[in-house]
């Protein structure tokens, strides 16, 4: 009896990828259209204070939005700079998040800190589901192998 070895198999993406790409798609969205409509007022109205933090937040907002987006397309091809970014675009929201919640002072009637820990506590639980699926030798060898 031959042992068993864990070869690829042609029947295509499992369930499971599609998910992510879905989600991820899905998800990045409301950072593009958000993003891109505060942008777009930016460029509008140039006589805002708060225009170059409010620029950098909602720029880099647009950019992780593309980032999945595109990201979520490549999944569906199989490619592996795909699995890379959405590795990546697990693990830098969550560290952000939590960076910020670190750093950022609370202040009386702010609501940035509970959409801050709202936020944290979803990118937990996905983080880790995303870096399980994409680091499992099965996967890893998927994605390479195309």
């Amino acid at each position: 009896m031959e042992p068993a070895t864990q070869q690829p198999s042609d029947k295509g993406l499992p369930p499971s990828i599609i998910a992510v790409a879905l989600v991820e798609g899905l998800g990045s969205l409301p950072f593009l259209c958000l993003s891109g409509f505060v942008l777009l007022a930016l460029f509008r109205e140039a006589r805002d204070p708060w225009q170059p933090l409010t620029l950098y937040i909602f720029g880099l907002s647009f950019l992780f939005g593309v980032a999945a987006a595109v990201s979520a397309i490549g999944l569906l091809f199989v490619h592996e700079w795909a699995r890379i970014t959405t590795l990546y675009l697990a693990t830098l929201p969550f560290f952000a998040c939590s960076l910020f919640l670190m750093l950022y002072e609370p202040v009386p009637n702010d609501i940035f800190r509970p959409i801050a820990k709202i936020l944290l506590v979803i990118l937990v639980p996905v983080s880790i589901w995303w870096w399980i699926l994409f680091t499992r030798p099965s996967v890893r060898s998927q994605f390479r192998r195309n």
